[in-house]
């Protein structure tokens, strides 16, 4: 399934934040509920609804993505509460692609021509 980059992005920072607040060893539960949470609010940000049901079809998951995601976290002893490990987690459950986002229409910044220029000129007075 492919999904926008700034939704991986927001992902990673908001379970950064998350997961500084909890102990070393966090109830799986809790995290999955917050990933879960979080994914649907970023999703509808960019438009994109049902996408817990569109990521349960993609990885063909037996149970719901919730609990497949706290038994992942639960039954692996090498699993670490990280943000990256945790998206990683479920890029892989889900079969999850990124995406560049539609880009910005933001002017192109041309000040670094002008730099050049100025510095040039401070040379030849020299």
């Amino acid at each position: 399934m492919l999904l926008p980059q700034s939704i991986r992005d927001s992902l990673i920072t908001d379970l950064e934040e998350y997961l500084g607040n909890l102990p070393d060893d966090p109830d799986p539960e809790m995290v999955a509920a917050f990933m879960i949470e979080q994914l649907e609010i970023h999703a509808d940000e960019k438009g994109i609804e049902d996408i817990i049901v569109s990521l349960e079809e993609s990885g063909a998951l037996d149970s719901s993505l919730q609990d497949t995601l706290e038994s992942e976290m639960a039954s692996n002893d090498d699993f670490e509460f990280t943000e990256e490990e945790c998206v990683s987690l479920l890029e892989s459950l889900c079969d999850i692609e990124w995406m560049e986002d539609e880009p910005s229409e933001d002017p192109v910044d041309d000040t670094d021509e002008e730099d050049d220029d100025e510095e040039e000129d401070l040379v030849d007075d020299a």
